[in-house]
């Protein structure tokens, strides 16, 4: 497994919203995307939201929050046949978080 359980499971969350947007607009070489949300989500309906994949931003400020793609990332992912895996902050990988097991604590006299 490359990510974690906590990850993945929230990926998936947002996966599901995927068929209430719409990719307007596509600039794969730059790695820009405007996501329309075409029905409600969370309280909001048809908003549009830019999305810069390579910086790790979007409008809503989930990406750069959580430090992996929101929903509009993984749309943009999507549109543009790309591997969302890619846009996720290294702390996700499970080699991070094993790390974080193998450092040692000083004894007590």
């Amino acid at each position: 497994m490359r990510f974690s359980h906590t990850l993945l499971v929230a990926i998936e969350r947002s996966r599901e919203d995927l068929s209430k947007m719409c990719v307007t607009h596509c600039d794969r070489m730059a790695s820009v995307f405007s996501v329309e949300e075409l029905e409600e989500l969370r309280g909001l309906f048809g908003r549009s939201f830019r999305v810069r994949l390579r910086q790790g931003t979007c409008d809503c400020r989930e990406f750069q929050s959580l430090h992996y793609p929101c929903r509009h990332a993984l749309a943009s992912c999507a549109a543009a046949t790309m591997e969302w895996g890619q846009f996720v902050d290294p702390v996700y990988n499970m080699h991070s978080v094993f790390s974080v097991y193998r450092c040692r604590v000083p004894a007590h006299p």
